[in-house]
């Protein structure tokens, strides 16, 4: 998700972080999207000491609905939905690459790499843009992150 350029979607994201921080979470991700006469906000959350709960987005969620009302930042109908990343949550850089060392993931490149242009394997070390990956079958692969088309965690039961 992305920023749309609707008016006053700056400021609300800035409310949305404060939200965020406020109960030692992160701002993952926003969008704002018209649907109808209304919009629709989307803000994801991101904690880097575990997972985020339910508890954790409907704390959120009444703060940032309380704030945008007090503030009068939106002036039509708006629906608000607050969730996680997921447990298959998207990799956006190195860092998030090492944060969830050891787990599955998928990685797709933007060119072949050795004649392939999808990996599937257990995230290990990373050294400046490389991420280290250790394929199913025991390979080991380095991946240029600035290659990487769409990076994500597998689920695992």
């Amino acid at each position: 998700m992305t920023d749309s350029n609707l008016p006053g979607s700056f400021q609300i994201r800035e409310v949305a972080e404060v939200a965020a921080k406020d109960h030692f979470l992160e701002l993952f991700d926003f969008s704002m999207r018209p649907q109808g006469k209304n919009l629709v906000l989307t803000v994801v959350l991101d904690k880097k000491s575990g997972p985020v709960t339910v508890e954790d987005c409907a704390h959120v969620s009444r703060d940032l609905e309380q704030k945008l009302d007090e503030l009068n930042l939106i002036e039509t109908a708006y629906l608000l939905e607050v969730s996680s990343p997921g447990l298959d949550r998207p990799l956006r850089n190195v860092d998030d690459c090492l944060r969830f060392k050891g787990r599955l993931a998928q990685f797709v490149t933007l060119e072949s790499l050795d004649g392939q242009s999808s990996f599937r394997g257990r995230l290990q070390e990373t050294a400046g843009d490389l991420v280290e990956l250790v394929l199913e079958g025991g390979k080991l692969v380095r991946l240029p992150f600035s290659k990487v088309k769409t990076a994500r965690l597998i689920v695992e039961i």
